[in-house]
């Protein structure tokens, strides 16, 4: 498609987030005439601005399965949104990453190790630029990787070349009505896949192992679990890449400086994806790899100040994703865990409290107290600091004195951080610069 066929068409962007920004001055650029519905008081407000219009781009805030979004299919007008548009004018190749977690340091790590081998990598997303920030500089041997959320693949009708999908844990269900919901949006990035198309997919996960059947294209697997054939897996602590008929070592996993499984399951399907790229030099996937230091806020280690390591893990908004950081270490854990509330389900969480390494646990802000019901609940016999914290200084400085020589300090809230942060940057930037202030 080019831009011009949405010329003399009635178009309205909703929404003016960060996305539609630089959608618009896109439109803009092309002199593409469009109107612009950024505010309404209700529901029903929406779908009266919403009348009347042919294309309606929606911002992924906006849910696909909303009152006026429904009512504007129903009656023959077209949805879609920036992602969807990104996707037809793109001359070249796209990888899209999907999962719950990782899709950053997995997309991160596909372009490391593209750019290694030679090729133009655009990576996009929450971690990488704006597709509209480069669209009109892509050429066909160009490659772009780009993070796919369920919000933005829920209208999507296209699919990427290489489709790779990492494990999925409920989340998001203030946007989505249930679970089932969720998965079948990210379902999407597989759906419209052709025969001359790649899926990536996890295969420790039954949830996603089932996605495989969907694509059309030919399917490379990853696991830390299995030795998968074709794709990607770890076994007896190093990683292999599997062909047709072969199998080859890549590294031993202590090459790696990225801690925990969760970071192997990151690892091996950026290793697949690459594969189904035509990497196939091991040497520079090797490199690419072991260069790889991860990504802010994602198990960081920020310094060691008297014995005490400090790690900043504030990207874990999740129970599953701060259990999964719990399990990287093997060294005595003083967990500094709690937020603002996602309605998430804080009981397995008490139960790896109470069983593993945690020696301390600092409950911070709304959520802090149930992590701490759920511990007790479950045997937690560690020191529970049971106290108000005024901001993160205070916080880094009590989990410093509770902290023994040869423990860690881990900042992995297990929630989202509005209620005392404006986002979990800044609660793992001040996390950081807490500790760096320590003397």
């Amino acid at each position: 498609m080019k831009i011009e066929h949405l010329q003399n068409k009635k178009i309205v962007v909703v929404g003016l987030g960060v996305n539609n920004q630089k959608l618009a001055a896109h439109l803009k650029r092309h002199k593409i005439k469009f109107d612009l519905v950024d505010e309404w008081r209700s529901p029903s407000e929406l779908v009266e601005k919403l009348d009347g219009y042919e294309i309606i781009f929606r911002t992924p805030g906006l849910p696909f399965f909303s009152e006026a979004i429904q009512r504007v299919i129903r009656r023959g007008g077209k949805v879609t949104s920036q992602t969807s548009l990104f996707f037809e004018l793109s001359p070249c190749p796209i990888i899209g990453v999907t999962g719950t977690k990782g899709k950053g340091t997995t997309a991160t790590l596909l372009a490391r190790i593209l750019e290694k081998a030679g090729r133009k990598v655009w990576l996009a997303g929450n971690i990488g630029l704006d597709p509209f920030d480069f669209v009109e500089k892509l050429h066909s041997d160009h490659i772009v990787v780009l993070e796919l959320s369920s919000f933005q693949l829920q209208d999507m009708t296209r699919s990427p070349h290489i489709a790779v999908v990492l494990k999925i844990t409920p989340e998001h269900l203030d946007h989505h009505k249930s679970f089932e919901e969720y998965v079948q949006a990210k379902k999407t990035i597989l759906r419209y896949q052709k025969k001359e198309d790649f899926a990536v997919v996890n295969y420790d996960s039954e949830v996603t192992r089932g996605f495989a059947k969907l694509s059309l294209g030919k399917v490379l697997w990853n696991s830390v679990e299995s030795s998968v054939k074709p794709g990607c897996f770890v076994r007896d602590d190093k990683i292999y890449l599997a062909r047709e008929g072969s199998e080859e070592e890549v590294m031993p996993v202590s090459q790696i400086k990225l801690l925990g499984r969760f970071n192997l399951e990151n690892i091996t399907a950026a290793i697949a994806a690459a594969q189904a790229a035509g990497v196939n030099d091991i040497a520079v996937i090797r490199g690419a790899v072991a260069e790889f230091e991860g990504l802010p806020h994602r198990l960081e280690f920020v310094r060691e100040s008297g014995g005490v390591k400090f790690y900043d893990d504030s990207f874990a908004t999740t129970p599953e994703t701060t259990i999964a950081a719990i399990s990287a270490f093997e060294e005595p854990v003083v967990l500094v865990a709690g937020g603002s509330e996602k309605k998430s389900d804080y009981a397995d969480l008490g139960k790896i409290i109470a069983r593993s390494k945690i020696s301390a646990l600092l409950p911070i802000g709304v959520t802090g107290p149930l992590i701490a019901k759920a511990a007790r609940k479950s045997g937690f016999a560690g020191k529970i600091v049971d106290r108000p914290f005024r901001d993160m200084k205070e916080i880094v400085a009590v989990a410093n004195e509770v902290a023994r020589r040869g423990d860690t300090v881990l900042l992995s809230p297990a929630s989202a951080s509005f209620d005392m942060f404006k986002n979990y940057k800044e609660r793992g930037d001040l996390f950081k610069e807490s500790v760096r202030g320590l003397k």
